[in-house]
Protein backbone atom coordinates (compact mmCIF):
# COMPACT_ATOMS: atom_id res chain seq x y z
CA UNK A 1 0.00 0.00 0.00
CA UNK A 2 1.31 3.41 -0.91
CA UNK A 3 2.64 5.41 2.05
CA UNK A 4 1.65 9.05 2.37
CA UNK A 5 4.94 9.66 4.16
CA UNK A 6 7.21 8.78 1.27
CA UNK A 7 10.79 10.01 1.59
CA UNK A 8 12.18 11.24 -1.74
CA UNK A 9 15.63 12.53 -0.83
CA UNK A 10 17.12 15.85 0.18
CA UNK A 11 17.17 17.60 -3.19
CA UNK A 12 13.86 18.80 -4.54
CA UNK A 13 13.04 17.43 -7.94
CA UNK A 14 9.40 17.85 -8.80
CA UNK A 15 9.79 15.28 -11.55
CA UNK A 16 9.62 12.75 -8.70
CA UNK A 17 5.94 13.60 -8.33
CA UNK A 18 4.30 10.80 -10.27
CA UNK A 19 0.97 9.15 -11.04
CA UNK A 20 0.93 7.45 -7.63
CA UNK A 21 1.18 10.81 -5.87
CA UNK A 22 -1.51 12.22 -8.13
CA UNK A 23 -3.91 9.34 -7.50
CA UNK A 24 -3.26 9.47 -3.76
CA UNK A 25 -3.90 13.20 -3.65
CA UNK A 26 -7.22 12.75 -5.45
CA UNK A 27 -8.31 9.82 -3.27
CA UNK A 28 -6.92 10.74 0.16
CA UNK A 29 -7.01 14.52 -0.29
CA UNK A 30 -3.45 14.93 1.05
CA UNK A 31 0.14 13.89 0.32
CA UNK A 32 2.94 14.43 2.86
CA UNK A 33 6.49 14.32 1.44
CA UNK A 34 9.12 14.57 4.21
CA UNK A 35 12.34 16.48 3.49
CA UNK A 36 11.36 17.06 -0.15
CA UNK A 37 12.84 20.55 -0.58
CA UNK A 38 16.63 20.78 -0.29
CA UNK A 39 18.31 22.35 2.71
CA UNK A 40 20.11 24.73 0.35
CA UNK A 41 16.82 26.09 -0.98
CA UNK A 42 15.30 26.36 2.51
CA UNK A 43 18.33 28.27 3.79
CA UNK A 44 18.20 30.65 0.83
CA UNK A 45 14.52 31.38 1.41
CA UNK A 46 15.10 31.99 5.11
CA UNK A 47 17.98 34.34 4.32
CA UNK A 48 15.85 36.34 1.89
CA UNK A 49 12.79 36.55 4.16
CA UNK A 50 14.51 37.19 7.51
CA UNK A 51 14.92 40.98 6.96
CA UNK A 52 11.15 41.24 6.40
CA UNK A 53 10.42 39.21 9.53
CA UNK A 54 12.66 41.59 11.48
CA UNK A 55 10.52 44.54 10.33
CA UNK A 56 6.93 44.62 11.58
CA UNK A 57 4.40 47.22 10.52
CA UNK A 58 0.75 47.76 9.66
CA UNK A 59 1.32 47.88 5.90
CA UNK A 60 2.73 44.60 4.64
CA UNK A 61 3.77 45.97 1.27
CA UNK A 62 7.15 46.84 2.81
CA UNK A 63 7.25 44.67 5.92
CA UNK A 64 5.59 41.81 7.79
CA UNK A 65 2.54 42.17 10.02
CA UNK A 66 1.07 40.59 13.14
CA UNK A 67 -2.40 39.04 13.34
CA UNK A 68 -3.11 37.24 16.62
CA UNK A 69 -0.36 34.68 17.22
CA UNK A 70 0.85 34.75 13.60
CA UNK A 71 3.38 36.89 11.77
CA UNK A 72 2.78 37.13 8.02
CA UNK A 73 4.63 38.10 4.88
CA UNK A 74 1.73 38.27 2.43
CA UNK A 75 3.58 39.16 -0.75
CA UNK A 76 6.66 36.93 -0.93
CA UNK A 77 7.30 38.10 -4.47
CA UNK A 78 8.61 41.31 -2.93
CA UNK A 79 11.38 39.68 -0.93
CA UNK A 80 12.29 36.10 -1.96
CA UNK A 81 13.22 35.05 -5.49
CA UNK A 82 14.05 31.55 -4.21
CA UNK A 83 10.54 31.11 -2.81
CA UNK A 84 9.02 32.48 -6.01
CA UNK A 85 10.96 30.07 -8.23
CA UNK A 86 9.98 27.19 -5.95
CA UNK A 87 6.27 28.05 -6.14
CA UNK A 88 6.49 28.35 -9.94
CA UNK A 89 8.72 25.35 -10.64
CA UNK A 90 7.86 24.12 -14.15
CA UNK A 91 7.70 20.45 -13.15
CA UNK A 92 5.44 21.31 -10.22
CA UNK A 93 3.17 23.26 -12.57
CA UNK A 94 3.05 20.15 -14.78
CA UNK A 95 1.90 18.11 -11.77
CA UNK A 96 -0.76 20.68 -10.85
CA UNK A 97 -2.07 20.84 -14.40
CA UNK A 98 -2.34 17.04 -14.42
CA UNK A 99 -4.42 17.31 -11.25
CA UNK A 100 -6.72 20.10 -12.45
CA UNK A 101 -6.73 18.95 -16.09
CA UNK A 102 -6.34 22.57 -17.17
CA UNK A 103 -4.07 25.61 -16.78
CA UNK A 104 -3.51 26.82 -13.21
CA UNK A 105 -3.06 30.07 -11.32
CA UNK A 106 -1.14 30.80 -8.12
CA UNK A 107 -3.96 32.03 -5.89
CA UNK A 108 -1.92 33.12 -2.87
CA UNK A 109 1.74 33.08 -1.87
CA UNK A 110 2.71 33.92 1.72
CA UNK A 111 4.87 33.03 4.74
CA UNK A 112 3.48 32.39 8.23
CA UNK A 113 5.53 32.35 11.42
CA UNK A 114 4.04 31.38 14.79
CA UNK A 115 5.09 33.92 17.41
CA UNK A 116 3.23 32.50 20.44
CA UNK A 117 2.25 29.04 21.72
CA UNK A 118 -1.33 28.04 20.88
CA UNK A 119 -4.07 25.80 22.21
CA UNK A 120 -4.39 24.45 18.68
CA UNK A 121 -6.85 24.96 15.85
CA UNK A 122 -10.08 22.96 15.85
CA UNK A 123 -10.94 20.60 13.04
CA UNK A 124 -11.92 22.71 10.04
CA UNK A 125 -12.31 22.75 6.28
CA UNK A 126 -11.22 25.68 4.11
CA UNK A 127 -13.91 26.92 1.82
CA UNK A 128 -13.61 26.73 -1.95
CA UNK A 129 -11.96 24.46 -4.48
CA UNK A 130 -8.28 24.21 -5.23
CA UNK A 131 -5.13 22.90 -3.61
CA UNK A 132 -3.14 24.25 -0.66
CA UNK A 133 0.60 23.65 -0.38
CA UNK A 134 2.79 23.94 2.73
CA UNK A 135 6.59 23.99 2.67
CA UNK A 136 8.08 23.78 6.16
CA UNK A 137 11.04 26.12 6.71
CA UNK A 138 11.42 24.69 10.23
CA UNK A 139 11.09 21.15 11.55
CA UNK A 140 7.45 20.09 11.97
CA UNK A 141 7.24 18.85 15.56
CA UNK A 142 4.51 18.48 18.18
CA UNK A 143 6.36 21.09 20.24
CA UNK A 144 5.91 23.76 17.55
CA UNK A 145 2.63 22.55 16.06
CA UNK A 146 1.80 20.19 13.20
CA UNK A 147 -1.19 19.90 10.89
CA UNK A 148 -3.21 16.67 10.96
CA UNK A 149 -5.61 15.58 8.20
CA UNK A 150 -8.63 13.27 8.04
CA UNK A 151 -7.95 11.26 4.90
CA UNK A 152 -10.70 11.23 2.22
CA UNK A 153 -12.77 13.75 4.19
CA UNK A 154 -12.69 16.24 1.30
CA UNK A 155 -15.24 14.01 -0.44
CA UNK A 156 -17.62 13.71 2.55
CA UNK A 157 -20.65 15.95 3.01
CA UNK A 158 -21.08 17.16 6.58
CA UNK A 159 -24.48 17.72 8.17
CA UNK A 160 -25.05 21.32 9.16
CA UNK A 161 -25.73 20.27 12.76
CA UNK A 162 -22.10 19.23 13.19
CA UNK A 163 -20.66 22.57 12.10
CA UNK A 164 -19.63 25.06 14.79
CA UNK A 165 -20.09 28.81 14.52
CA UNK A 166 -17.34 30.13 12.28
CA UNK A 167 -14.47 31.97 13.92
CA UNK A 168 -13.59 33.48 10.54
CA UNK A 169 -15.47 33.62 7.28
CA UNK A 170 -13.16 31.52 5.09
CA UNK A 171 -13.42 28.18 6.93
CA UNK A 172 -15.93 25.86 8.60
CA UNK A 173 -15.23 24.35 12.02
CA UNK A 174 -16.58 21.11 13.46
CA UNK A 175 -16.84 19.44 16.86
CA UNK A 176 -14.93 16.22 16.25
CA UNK A 177 -16.64 14.45 19.17
CA UNK A 178 -19.99 14.89 17.43
CA UNK A 179 -18.78 14.27 13.89
CA UNK A 180 -18.34 11.25 11.61
CA UNK A 181 -14.56 11.66 12.06
CA UNK A 182 -14.45 10.81 15.78
CA UNK A 183 -13.02 7.31 15.29
CA UNK A 184 -10.93 8.01 12.19
CA UNK A 185 -7.14 8.18 12.28
CA UNK A 186 -5.23 11.28 11.19
CA UNK A 187 -2.51 11.67 8.59
CA UNK A 188 0.15 13.69 10.41
CA UNK A 189 2.81 16.00 9.06
CA UNK A 190 6.19 14.35 9.66
CA UNK A 191 9.73 15.05 8.51
CA UNK A 192 12.26 17.85 8.80
CA UNK A 193 12.90 21.20 7.17
CA UNK A 194 11.73 21.14 3.59
CA UNK A 195 8.76 18.85 4.18
CA UNK A 196 6.15 19.39 1.45
CA UNK A 197 2.42 18.95 2.09
CA UNK A 198 -0.13 19.14 -0.74
CA UNK A 199 -3.82 18.97 0.18
CA UNK A 200 -7.30 19.63 -1.13
CA UNK A 201 -8.70 22.81 0.42
CA UNK A 202 -11.86 20.97 1.38
CA UNK A 203 -10.14 18.29 3.50
CA UNK A 204 -10.85 18.45 7.23
CA UNK A 205 -7.70 19.21 9.23
CA UNK A 206 -6.56 20.53 12.59
CA UNK A 207 -3.46 21.85 14.36
CA UNK A 208 -2.54 20.22 17.65
CA UNK A 209 -1.75 22.21 20.80
CA UNK A 210 1.88 23.33 20.90
CA UNK A 211 4.14 24.95 23.48
CA UNK A 212 6.89 26.67 21.47
CA UNK A 213 6.70 29.51 18.93
CA UNK A 214 8.88 29.77 15.84
CA UNK A 215 7.26 27.49 13.23
CA UNK A 216 7.69 28.93 9.73
CA UNK A 217 5.75 27.71 6.68
CA UNK A 218 5.49 28.83 3.07
CA UNK A 219 1.80 28.72 2.17
CA UNK A 220 0.55 28.61 -1.42
CA UNK A 221 -2.85 28.07 -2.98
CA UNK A 222 -3.41 26.95 -6.56
CA UNK A 223 -6.63 27.12 -8.56
CA UNK A 224 -7.89 26.63 -12.07
CA UNK A 225 -6.93 29.60 -14.19
CA UNK A 226 -10.51 30.91 -14.39
CA UNK A 227 -10.69 31.20 -10.57
CA UNK A 228 -10.12 34.40 -8.54
CA UNK A 229 -6.59 34.95 -7.24
CA UNK A 230 -4.92 37.63 -5.17
CA UNK A 231 -3.32 40.69 -6.75
CA UNK A 232 0.29 39.72 -6.12
CA UNK A 233 2.97 42.31 -5.50
CA UNK A 234 6.37 41.45 -7.00
CA UNK A 235 9.73 43.07 -7.65
CA UNK A 236 10.22 43.86 -11.32
CA UNK A 237 13.77 42.53 -11.09
CA UNK A 238 12.38 39.09 -10.12
CA UNK A 239 10.18 38.88 -13.20
CA UNK A 240 13.14 38.64 -15.55
CA UNK A 241 14.02 35.32 -13.91
CA UNK A 242 10.62 33.83 -14.78
CA UNK A 243 9.55 32.24 -18.04
CA UNK A 244 6.45 33.43 -19.88
CA UNK A 245 4.58 30.38 -18.59
CA UNK A 246 5.60 31.09 -14.99
CA UNK A 247 4.49 34.72 -15.29
CA UNK A 248 1.15 33.53 -16.63
CA UNK A 249 0.62 31.25 -13.62
CA UNK A 250 1.68 34.00 -11.22
CA UNK A 251 0.15 37.16 -12.63
CA UNK A 252 -2.59 36.19 -15.09
CA UNK A 253 -6.02 34.73 -14.50
CA UNK A 254 -9.21 34.96 -16.48
CA UNK A 255 -11.57 35.68 -13.57
CA UNK A 256 -13.09 39.14 -13.30
CA UNK A 257 -12.68 39.01 -9.49
CA UNK A 258 -9.67 38.95 -7.15
CA UNK A 259 -9.32 37.31 -3.75
CA UNK A 260 -9.06 39.61 -0.70
CA UNK A 261 -5.43 40.59 -0.16
CA UNK A 262 -3.52 41.87 2.84
CA UNK A 263 -2.50 45.23 1.46
CA UNK A 264 -3.02 47.73 4.26
CA UNK A 265 -4.47 46.79 7.63
CA UNK A 266 -6.04 48.77 10.42
CA UNK A 267 -6.78 52.03 8.62
CA UNK A 268 -9.12 50.38 6.12
CA UNK A 269 -11.54 47.95 7.84
CA UNK A 270 -12.50 46.06 4.69
CA UNK A 271 -9.00 45.78 3.21
CA UNK A 272 -8.78 42.08 4.02
CA UNK A 273 -12.33 41.24 3.12
CA UNK A 274 -12.39 38.49 5.77
CA UNK A 275 -10.85 39.58 9.06
CA UNK A 276 -11.83 43.28 9.10
CA UNK A 277 -9.35 44.09 11.88
CA UNK A 278 -9.77 47.53 13.50
CA UNK A 279 -6.89 49.87 14.40
CA UNK A 280 -6.97 49.19 18.14
CA UNK A 281 -6.69 45.42 17.66
CA UNK A 282 -3.78 45.74 15.23
CA UNK A 283 -2.01 47.92 17.80
CA UNK A 284 -2.73 45.35 20.52
CA UNK A 285 -1.27 42.55 18.38
CA UNK A 286 1.82 44.65 17.68
CA UNK A 287 2.44 45.57 21.33
CA UNK A 288 1.89 42.00 22.51
CA UNK A 289 4.44 40.78 19.97
CA UNK A 290 7.01 43.41 20.96
CA UNK A 291 6.60 42.93 24.72
CA UNK A 292 6.01 39.19 25.08
CA UNK A 293 7.00 37.15 22.03
CA UNK A 294 10.19 35.08 22.30
CA UNK A 295 10.79 34.42 18.60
Amino acid sequence: MYSLKMRLGMKENFSNLNRTHLDTLKEEGVVVLPDFISEQTINRIKKETSPWLETVGFNNRISSLIIGSNQWIEHLGMCSLAALKLALDDQFIDFLEDYFQTSVALGSFSLQRKIFPEKGLKLHSDRGEGLAVFVYLTNPTENTGTTEFVGKSHAIEIEESYVLKNKIDDAEYIDIEKSPFKSKSFTKTVGGKGTLVIFHRGIWHQVSKFKAPGREILMMQYFKKDSPTKDHLVKNSFLQHLSERQREVYLSHSSSFSLPSLVELGSEPDAMGVYKIPDWKMLMYFLKYKLISKV
